[in-house]
């Protein structure tokens, strides 16, 4: 299942490559599952398909093989191993070499010396290349990383804690008692608002602590020079704050699910029932943000706008450049709107379920629970 995945998140890298015809000829036809080749015939057109994202990256060859080739990969497509490139480089100078020199010792040198290949990391602006940051900042992969297994571990406590209140206040029959004073929808918009501020007091003891270590950094030389080794000016604010949106977004999210699963279930005992949706989800949110680094396919592309999902995989692929800020910000309000209209559904699923005894299951529960409520209209 998991190699499946994998091995469906990924396309091949687009090469196209403007060379002599006998050198791109040669390149069309090495093509396989990891790297396409397309022919252009001037460096002018291999950029405009480049800038369209037809291509991964352009391939400049010039007509002697004796001169350095020139790779220029897009810095928000599929990753090209310059090293796959550099061997077919590297076949057809042997090649070209064998055709023009004898098997002399100074000869053989020559036809054994590899070929020489720049590689740059480019994107557009106003319609110019321009080399742009590398994609492989290590910095913005550890910290998505990092919060996504942190949001992990926070909506599955979360959810743990919402999940088993509700199923022990249905299991220990209370909940009729404590809806006689209160309404069902106040009182699922309480434990909501409860853990929302819980939260928020956690996320500002963890800014507190990171506060005080960072001005205190001075006084530990370890801590000074492992500091010193980092570029912080490339992480940016708008990175970081997309960070915090989605942590707070994507628990909340969690959190709302756990409650609406929560009251499908009669008793304690079933809690654990209750959180298989939210562990599922939060598992594949965060096995595709691990993914991310890797490439950009289209099962990627798509769970960057899925909620649930989109909490994990948006700000890892915004780390690594492959979604702009004005993506990110659309997958960030798509987020928004639907935990504020799920949470609208969940606070009436709520209302009809809290009262409802079933063992059949959560999709049976649900079932019954729906056919109540659309009867008591």
């Amino acid at each position: 299942m998991i190699q499946w995945y994998v091995s469906h998140t990924h396309e091949p890298a687009r090469v196209v490559v403007v060379a002599p015809r006998a050198v791109a000829s040669a390149f069309k036809a090495s093509a396989d599952g990891d790297i396409t080749y397309t022919v252009a015939a001037t460096k002018t057109a291999g950029q405009r398909q480049l800038r369209h994202e037809d291509a991964d990256a352009l391939l400049v060859v010039p007509r002697t093989l004796d001169h350095a080739a020139h790779l220029y990969s897009r810095d928000n497509g599929q990753s090209v191993d310059a090293a796959t490139v550099r061997r077919a480089l590297s076949g057809l100078k042997t090649m070209d070499t064998a055709q023009q020199l004898g098997l002399s010792a100074a000869q053989l040198a020559q036809l054994n010396a590899p070929a020489q290949l720049r590689t740059q990391s480019v994107s557009f602006k106003a319609r110019k290349m321009v080399v742009a940051r590398s994609k492989t900042d290590w910095l913005k992969v550890i910290l998505s990383l990092a919060v996504g297994a942190l949001m992990y571990v926070f909506l599955l406590s979360y959810g743990t804690i919402v999940a088993q209140e509700i199923a022990t206040e249905k299991g220990s029959r209370i909940e009729e008692s404590i809806l006689t004073a209160i309404k069902a929808s106040t009182q699922f918009y309480g434990k909501l608002l409860g853990v929302t501020v819980l939260l928020l007091v956690q996320i500002g003891a963890y800014a507190g602590v990171a506060a005080i270590a960072w001005l205190l950094r001075d006084r530990f030389a370890v801590v000074r020079q492992f500091l010193a080794t980092i570029d912080w000016s490339g992480i940016g604010w708008p990175f970081v704050l997309v960070m915090v949106a989605f942590f707070v977004i994507g628990i909340i999210s969690y959190t709302v699910l756990a409650a609406l699963c929560g009251s499908l279930v009669s008793n304690q005992e079933q809690a654990g029932m209750a959180l298989q949706p939210v562990l599922y989800l939060g598992v594949i949110g965060y096995m595709a943000a691990l993914n991310v680094s890797s490439g950009s396919g289209p099962i990627l592309r798509t769970m960057s706008y899925i909620p649930f999902l989109s909490p994990m995989v948006a700000p890892a692929r915004f780390g690594v450049g492959q979604m702009g800020l004005g993506m990110v910000t659309l997958s960030l309000i798509i987020s928004v709107v639907f935990l504020v209209a799920f949470t609208w559904f969940s606070a009436r699923a709520y209302r009809d379920n809290v009262l409802v005894y079933s063992d059949s299951g959560l999709f049976k529960a649900l079932k019954k629970s729906w056919t109540l409520s659309r009867s008591s209209r």
